[in-house]
Parts: structure tokens; C-alpha cells; sequence
């Protein structure tokens, strides 16, 4: 293997994890939030709208209970 095509190995794969990276990144600012309050969440009762619900960590597991799958501003926007 030659210099050229083992330089452009190694700059793609730097690039394939920079962009894993910032993926991972984008996913993990959003998470699982109350729509309204009550039990509008199954099994999280007592807390209002744009509340956390901590343990619900995906957003198929969150939009099953009821939940919304948003960033922290957007949840902001759902306190009353």
C-alpha cells in the first residue's frame, strides 16, 4: 500500500468519526418530556408540562408512554 491510499484511509475514517461523533452528539440533546400534567405520561404521575422524564431514554419508548421527544428549549416552550 502506497502513502497516498493509506493517508486517504486514515482521513476518511477520521471523518467517519467526527460525524458518529457529532450525531451522537445531536441525539443526545434531546429527551423524553411531559406534554401536559398528570398522568400524561404512563407510569410518571405528579408533574406538569415540559417536565423530564429521566428514565425514558429513547424516542420510541417516549412518544409509547406519551411523551415528546424534544430539545430543552422546545420543552421550555411547553411550561405553562
Amino acid at each position: 500500500m502506497n502513502g497516498k491510499v493509506f493517508g486517504a484511509l486514515v482521513a476518511g475514517a477520521v471523518l467517519a468519526l467526527s460525524a458518529g461523533s457529532a450525531r451522537a452528539a445531536d441525539e443526545g440533546d434531546k429527551a423524553c418530556y411531559r406534554k401536559s400534567c398528570g398522568d400524561s405520561i404512563k407510569g410518571h404521575s405528579g408533574t406538569c408540562a415540559g417536565s423530564k422524564a429521566g428514565d425514558l431514554k429513547s424516542e420510541k419508548d417516549c412518544t409509547a408512554a406519551g411523551g415528546a421527544w424534544l430539545s430543552v428549549d422546545e420543552a421550555k416552550k411547553l411550561k405553562h
